[in-house]
């Protein structure tokens, strides 16, 4: 362990670190490399519940859109490289990772780079999931739970609900000239609910479509840092539902050794249907 290592994650190798999470491991070892879909924005068009997340874009939020996020990223796939390396010691994310994106086809000289990092999330961790309400009515504080009721929520957001962990990915987007200086970037982040194979333990997959969300004003993470009485009045980051995009998950090593089976025909492509 290198003294850099040390300094930039300082749970290294103690409990508490993230990187030694068996899911990132599996994921930065085996199948670092990962491919999203254009955003899919269609899927708001015919929600009209108000849940947190899953709600229509309404014609304010469709202009601010229009105004961050690139007719690229609406259009062109994101190819994503998870690594293992955590943010600095004094970064205020905790249990965060660094990841390579790229916008486009990365052998193409029209493809762009983009800042992006990573985190095993859970759904009582993450705000967007679960977060304490002020009744006015009443006074009392109340804990929402997204995804519990499987009649209003969405697919996605119960999915998330019921395998309790998922990749959280966040995109940086590039400033605007209209930012304020020194105002966190835009940013865009994909949630996916993940689990190991059933057939083959060694690969990993995606249950289902990621949801994506548009953090105009940037990610503080200031509510889900919050902790005390005080943490209900903290104001949570302004999120704008975007859609949702396929996400495209290497399946890792075969079962099968591929020395082991050429040659053979049970193993050979175009069988018949069936043939076991």
């Amino acid at each position: 362990m290198s003294s850099k290592q040390a300094y930039d994650n300082p749970l290294l190798g103690k409990p508490g670190d993230i990187t030694i999470d068996p899911d990132v491991v599996a994921i930065t070892t085996r199948c670092s490399k990962w491919s999203l879909d254009p955003i899919d924005c269609n899927t708001l068009s015919s929600s009209t519940t108000s849940t947190n997340n899953n709600k229509a874009q309404t014609d304010e939020e469709k202009s601010i859109i229009k105004q961050i996020v690139s007719k690229e990223m609406l259009s062109a796939p994101l190819q994503i490289t998870f690594r293992s390396k955590t943010l600095g010691s004094n970064a205020k994310r905790p249990n965060w990772m660094r990841a390579s994106a790229t916008l486009g086809n990365p052998s193409s000289l029209r493809s762009k780079p983009l800042r992006a990092v990573w985190t095993c999330s859970n759904a009582d961790a993450d705000t967007s999931m679960t977060y304490e309400e002020l009744n006015n009515d009443n006074g009392r504080v109340s804990r929402k739970e997204i995804g519990t009721d499987v009649l209003n929520d969405s697919y996605e957001e119960c999915l998330k609900r019921l395998y309790g962990k998922y990749v959280e990915l966040e995109v940086l987007l590039p400033r605007t000239k209209s930012m304020i200086r020194g105002a966190p970037p835009p940013s865009v982040v994909y949630r996916v609910p993940i689990q190991g194979g059933s057939v083959n333990p060694l690969g990993m997959v995606s249950k289902s479509r990621a949801t994506v969300t548009l953090y105009p004003k940037g990610r503080t993470l200031a509510a889900a840092n919050a902790s005390g009485p005080g943490a209900v009045n903290v104001k949570r980051d302004v999120a704008i539902p975007l859609g949702l995009s396929n996400v495209h998950v290497p399946l890792g090593p075969g079962l099968v050794d591929p020395s082991w089976s050429k040659g053979r025909k049970l193993f050979w492509k175009g069988r018949s249907v069936g043939l076991v």
